[in-house]
């Protein structure tokens, strides 16, 4: 029996990584295991909860059900939690002597191996790459591969929900799965760090020591919201001589905060200087083609269902969210559809989402309009308005329209194909011209001082 459960599990694996996507096999079918034939189903360890709850839903079950008719023609599948698996064995005697149909699970020795503590989401490969955030990607990457070598400290600064927390963790599943010697990888949180030394302090000097003994025996440390340490003298005195002890080791440090060295309140100096040491490059808010690529990675790990071009629609109306906060609406728009009894999500649950669950923070003020924006611009550049909105394609009239269409989209929640609607063109016009100005405004003075005059003139009418 169990040579059969195993053949016949080895051909639906194979089908298996045939109809799921590369990144869905690896993350919810492979960990599958199977534990038993039971009646007319088949008993499937999973790992843990999240992985049971994504392989219950429709657009996974459907498919894994119809795999297992073919191999086993059994016409259901269970799904256990791996911790329930002993329970599982012990109530339904698999290892009973006088079954020859049995399957004697307890048999099988299970290697005592210390478990991954990375989120195994958090990867390089889910890791979306745009030019807010690819300095620090290589950045990483380069820790992951040569810890110790390169970049030592390495210190991540930025708004939250940015992909901080996401990069500590690739780091970690990165050296995880790729270093053959035994590298300790400590992973932490500022808080948990500071608990677990004030619990330290608390007890024996025997605890203090096997404090200072689980961190400073690290060869990679990462530090998460390492702003936390804040106001926290004897802490950070602690802190500093783990880092001094690692860093003259040669071992890798990784630290992330959401804001950089200089701007942490009451951080000693000394702290400062070494946090300043190393490497330390911030993340910015992810622009319109990261957002697009973002929402697309999140589309094809979750398998959701969304109409053609909604992936469009929303990078262009999420653009004041963070990543997090962007996950969390995909999700809501989801599972709207779903309590809806639609096969895919479109433009009117997005919409439905974004209004009523107030998740889009709107720019857009009782008193700015675009007619406002559009009247401001026309006299500001001495352009009549008719000829800002028209056909009319001289120098002096461009750039002001360019201007025009960058502050709509800056200062307005409204979508770039409404703008285009405005200016009766298309929509990759309409890009071009925002671009054009948010590249323009990052290195030209000039460009700056006409958006926050022009920005001032129209908050303040």
């Amino acid at each position: 029996m169990q040579k059969y459960l195993e053949k016949q599990w080895a051909e639906c694996m194979d089908d298996f990584s045939k109809t799921f996507s590369s990144v869905s096999y690896s993350l919810w079918l492979s960990p599958l295991q199977p534990l038993n034939i039971e009646e007319d189903s088949i008993v499937l360890t999973v790992p843990n909860e999240l992985a049971k709850s994504t392989l219950e839903r429709p657009n996974y079950h459907d498919k894994i059900l119809s795999i297992v008719k073919q191999h086993f023609n059994l016409s259901n599948f269970i799904l256990i939690l791996e911790q329930e698996r002993d329970e599982y064995i012990k109530e339904f005697n698999l290892s009973h002597p006088n079954d020859e149909d049995a399957i004697d699970i307890t048999s099988i020795e299970k290697p005592i191996t210390k478990q991954n503590p990375f989120n195994p989401r958090y990867t390089f490969e889910n890791f979306v790459v745009g030019t807010t955030n690819q300095v620090i990607y290589a950045a990483c990457r380069a820790v992951a591969e040569q810890p110790g070598k390169r970049f030592n400290p390495l210190f991540i600064y930025g708004g939250v929900g940015l992909g901080k927390t996401h990069l500590l963790h690739a780091i970690g599943n990165y050296i995880w799965e790729h270093k053959t010697q035994n590298i300790n990888i400590v992973y932490i949180t500022c808080e948990d760090f500071t608990n677990d030394f004030l619990e330290a302090l608390r007890k024996k000097q025997d605890t203090l020591s096997e404090f200072r003994e689980k961190y400073r025996n690290a060869d990679v440390l990462l530090v998460d919201d390492i702003q936390f340490i804040a106001n926290r003298e004897k802490t950070q005195e602690e802190f500093f001589h783990t880092f001094n002890n690692l860093y003259q080791a040669g071992k890798q440090i990784i630290i992330s905060s959401d804001r950089q060295p200089k701007d942490i309140p009451t951080l000693t100096e000394r702290l400062r200087s070494r946090f300043s040491s190393g490497f330390i490059q911030d993340i910015q808010p992810p622009d319109f083609e990261t957002r697009l690529l973002i929402i697309q990675k999140k589309i094809e790990l979750e398998d959701y269902s969304y109409a053609p071009g909604l992936d469009y629609l929303l990078a262009e109306r999420l653009d004041n969210v963070n990543i997090r906060e962007m996950e969390g609406i995909l999700k809501k728009i989801h599972f709207y559809a779903a309590m809806h009894g639609m096969k895919e999500a479109n433009k009117e649950v997005m919409e439905e989402v974004l209004n009523s669950q107030g998740e889009l923070e709107k720019k857009k003020s009782s008193s700015i309009s675009e007619d406002k924006i559009i009247d401001t611009i026309s006299k500001y550049f001495n352009v009549p308005r008719d000829d800002l909105i028209g056909r009319k394609r001289n120098k002096e009239i461009v750039e002001p329209r360019q201007i025009c269409i960058y502050l709509m989209w800056s200062l307005l929640a409204i979508p770039l194909t409404t703008i285009g609607q405005t200016f009766n063109r298309d929509h990759t016009t309409i890009i071009h011209a925002r671009d054009k100005i948010m590249e323009q405004a990052k290195s030209s003075p000039a460009t700056q001082k006409i958006l926050e005059d022009i920005t001032k003139q129209i908050k303040s009418d």
